[in-house]
Parts: structure tokens; sequence; C-alpha cells
């Protein structure tokens, strides 16, 4: 272990000591626009483009448009696993709530949109070993709600109108209309219930999974369960997974790049976590290595269920990786914000960043 040395460096002199390690100048843009693009890019993220190059000759216009396409990724990457995620929300409502229309008239489960705070309906919280998990006093570890999820639903003490709306958000639609006290005497009686806030205006569940955040909602499919429905099993058999402790590491993988990717972190070329490879997804991937990109890309269709037109991965490589490069060339925005150099730079350079972008993907 070695002590930190910090280095304050501005925009110039940090191009001017890549340019004197040997860095190539660039062809299309003017020295005022690259300072422009990275001062916006920031200095630190601009150097996790550039150490992917360290072993190689290259020009500040590879990097950027190694740096560019990145970007145009991550939109793709925010879009898909928000698709991922609507339809996560959406299976785990349905199943629960055609699971509750189901029980008999004297259970308070029964047509119970608030079930989601009675303490029976979760399984126990246990380490990878099936022990208990205890907290740091020796007591059980109880499942909590996860607190952002919870803290979208603070009570309100005014009334609140927005006059900039035709008609209210859902949220401060339920927040202004309905009282926790009356739901709580009607619904939940004398039930055990989870650990609770008393400023929380806590709402029917399929009001609370459409606010929830990603990390809030795998929580919940892990340890919901409603008599002997497990939320875990019914979910992870309608996505195709089975046997459903399978279907964890699916949903850890989700979050993991959702996470990445909202925070702009480098994507293309990063490790991510294996799962248990299923059905026609584990066909496709045979070649690919389980923790690079490409098996991510392909885990996407699989979890949004557009992979059975492929025989094969080349025929999904040749479709959808190329179709990623088609669409970054040409995206409006991303032209905008590299000065036009997506545009400018020569269908021979391209085709070279584009290689070096899959063996990274690779």
């Amino acid at each position: 272990m070695a002590e930190y040395d910090y280095q304050n460096r501005n925009v110039d002199s940090f191009l001017n000591i890549l340019y004197n390690e040997g860095l190539t100048r660039s062809k299309y843009l003017t020295d005022d626009e690259i300072k422009e693009i990275i001062t916006t890019i920031g200095i630190f993220k601009f150097k996790g483009y550039c150490y992917a190059f360290k072993s190689t000759s290259h020009s500040i216009d590879d990097i950027l448009m190694v740096y560019f396409f990145d970007k145009y990724l991550t939109r793709i990457i925010m879009d898909m696993t928000s698709t991922i995620e609507t339809k996560l929300k959406t299976t785990l409502v349905e199943l629960c709530y055609g699971r509750l229309r189901t029980l008999p008239r004297n259970e308070k489960n029964r047509n119970n949109p608030f079930f989601y705070l009675i303490k029976r309906n979760y399984k126990r919280l246990l380490d990878v070993n099936g022990n208990r998990l205890v907290d740091g006093n020796g007591r059980p570890k109880e499942f909590k709600i996860n607190g952002v999820t919870e803290g979208n639903w603070k009570s309100l003490n005014f009334t609140n109108v927005n006059i900039s709306e035709s008609y209210s958000h859902y949220n401060l639609y339920y927040k202004n209309k309905y009282d926790m006290s009356l739901n709580l005497t009607r619904y939940l009686g004398r039930e055990a219930l989870i650990t609770t806030r008393g400023d929380i205006n806590y709402p029917p569940f399929h009001y609370l999974v459409e606010s929830a955040t990603l990390g809030g909602i795998i929580h919940f499919i892990k340890y919901l369960k409603i008599g002997s429905f497990d939320v875990l099993k019914e979910v992870a058999s309608s996505f195709g997974i089975t046997p459903s402790r399978n279907f964890e590491s699916y949903l850890e993988r989700l979050n993991e790049v959702r996470n990445r990717a909202a925070h702009r972190e480098r994507m293309f070329n990063r490790s991510y976590r294996s799962i248990s490879r299923t059905g026609h997804y584990s066909f496709l991937s045979t070649s690919l290595n389980e923790h690079k990109f490409i098996d991510v890309y392909l885990y996407f269709f699989f979890m949004l269920n557009r992979l059975d037109n492929y025989t094969d991965i080349e025929a999904f490589k040749k479709e959808e990786i190329e179709r990623l490069f088609r669409g970054f060339k040409k995206d409006y925005y991303i032209r905008q914000d590299s000065k036009m150099l997506t545009k400018r730079i020569k269908t021979k350079e391209f085709k070279k960043i584009k290689d070096f972008i899959i063996r990274g993907m690779e």
C-alpha cells in the first residue's frame, strides 16, 4: 500500500502531458474544441478511456470516439434496463394481486393492497449458508422497505396544489386524499407488521411499486411470500428462469449494470458479475466470456424476450451489435457533443475504432 500522491492539474497541463507522452493530436478538431470537450467530460473520467489505449499507438480522436460510443451505449442501456424494470414491476404487482384474489374470505391478506406491511408475508433473512442474519445485538434481522422507496411516501402536512399540471401526480394525489391511520384499522387490524415509520403514508402495493427504486423492487421479489406462494419463484418462472435461486443473480446483474450506467461509468470494456445462463440465452452464449459486455447485452435481450429470432451468436452480433454502431454514427446528440467528430471521421478510422471497441466488449 502506498501514499496517494495528488497532482493538481488543469485541462491544459493535462493535455500537454498526454501530447508530450506521444498522444497524436486531433485531425478533425481544434485545440479549443478539444479543451471544451474534455472540460465537459472531466479529467478523471477521461483518463479511464486513455488507459484503454495504454498498449497501442493512438490519437486523441480515438479516445474521444470510444468515450462518445460509451456515452451512446449508456443511453441504450438505460432504456433497456428501464424496460426490464417496468416489466418486473408489472409482473410483481399482477402476480401478488392475483394470489390475493384466490385466498379464502376469512384470510386477512385477501384482496388486501396493504399486505406488504404484514410481517408474516416475508421470508426469513438468511446468509449464503442458510443461517439467520442477525444485527449487532444478536437479534434476528427483519425485512425493511428500501429507505428511498419508503421516503417517497412521507406524509404531507399541507395540501399540495401544483397549478402547472393538468392533474396531480399519483403520489401527491394519494397523500392529499388518503389517511394511513384509517387504512391501518381497516386492512391491517391486529396483524404484526414489519418495521414502519410514523411519518410515512404507506400506499397500496401498486402505488408503492410504481415509485420504488430498482433495488427496492429486487428486495421485494427476493423476500415476499403469501402463504406458500413464493414471489421469487413465480417472477423467475414468468421470465423463463429455473430454478428460481438462479434468478437472484439475474436481478443483481441488472442492478449492477443499471447503477453503472446511471452514474455514467465506463461500460464497454468492464467486467460484470456472471449468472447461470438458461434456455436459448445459454445456447447462444456458449462461446462468450460470461463477464464481458456482449454477454450482458445478450442477457438484456433474453430478459425482454427478444432472442428467439437468432439461431447463433454471430447472427446476433451481425444484427444487434452492428445496429449499435450505425445508431452511434448517425446520432444527432452525439454529433453535437463531439463537435461533429463522429460525422467527420473517415470510414477506415471509424472501422478501426469499432474493432477496438468490440474487442473490449468481448
